[in-house]
């Protein structure tokens, strides 16, 4: 009876053990996978991440190649690519609601700013993660009888960035006024602290409300800018040309008079 004891415990502690090493060595793809599925329901547009590089001891990560795909109604291929995240976890509060994130660092992204059918791609994301997150953050949780259901739960998972960091960005604007020319500028550096330690903790909803929302007002004030002086030396151009064919032609026509 003692060996039969001491061998069900062995195979019981080999069961846990496997288990153990498979959520760990599954951990990156499965971030993976949360992060597509439900930025691309939130956004209603294809997000993609290519890499995820996570410890779950020293609460260090970087995210690789994670874009945002444009809503339809628009032609540019995406709205936003990130191309490096990096991530520190306060380990301790992984088991905690809310979880602490000490800081993002996301480095040189790339956001297309398109203009298309009366509003911007980056307006239409930020209204589609609004209502997402008025649709799951901070609601309480649904039971049954007197416990609510696990997707309920994960819904209420909330986070605190203490610092979010954002450099080097580049803004490509896409608008038919512009006829076919490309513009490139510069994205302000971006800093953000303490997001949802206010109410403690947001949910991953709201966080991306925030963040997207303080990226697309940047990037429609250096656009707007950008395209007025745009469009004000092409129209000096037009007013030249025109300058010149109606001098042309009163010059002719003088000669025809005799003038």
């Amino acid at each position: 009876m003692i060996k039969k004891l001491a061998l069900a415990f062995a195979i019981v502690v080999v069961a846990l053990a496997g288990a153990a090493y498979y959520f760990a060595s599954n951990l990156d793809s499965l971030v993976k996978a949360v992060v597509e599925r439900y930025g691309s329901e939130a956004t209603q547009a294809r997000v993609s991440l290519k890499a995820v590089e996570l410890s779950p001891t020293s609460g260090a990560g970087r995210l690789q190649g994670l874009t945002v795909g444009n809503p339809k109604g628009f032609a540019t291929a995406e709205a936003i690519s990130l191309g490096d995240i990096r991530v520190s976890l306060d380990i301790a509060t992984l088991q905690s609601n809310p979880i602490v994130i000490k800081e993002v660092v996301i480095a040189q992204p790339a956001v297309t700013y398109e203009y298309a059918g009366g509003g911007s791609n980056l307006e239409t994301i930020q209204k589609n993660v609004q209502a997402y997150a008025a649709r799951f953050g901070g609601q309480p949780a649904r039971s049954v009888g007197n416990q609510g259901s696990k997707s309920d739960a994960a819904a209420e998972r909330k986070v605190i960035i203490e610092r979010l960091l954002v450099t080097d960005g580049k803004i490509g604007v896409s608008h038919a006024a512009l006829q076919g020319r490309s513009m490139t500028s510069s994205l302000p550096t971006i800093e953000l602290r303490d997001i949802g330690k206010d109410k403690g903790g947001a949910s991953p909803a709201e966080v991306a409300d925030k963040v997207i929302g303080t990226i697309s007002a940047q990037v429609a004030r250096v656009a707007s800018a950008d395209l007025q002086k745009q469009l004000g030396a092409a129209l000096k151009e037009q007013a030249g040309a025109i300058g010149g064919a109606a001098g042309g032609a009163a010059d002719r026509l003088k000669g025809l008079l005799g003038k």
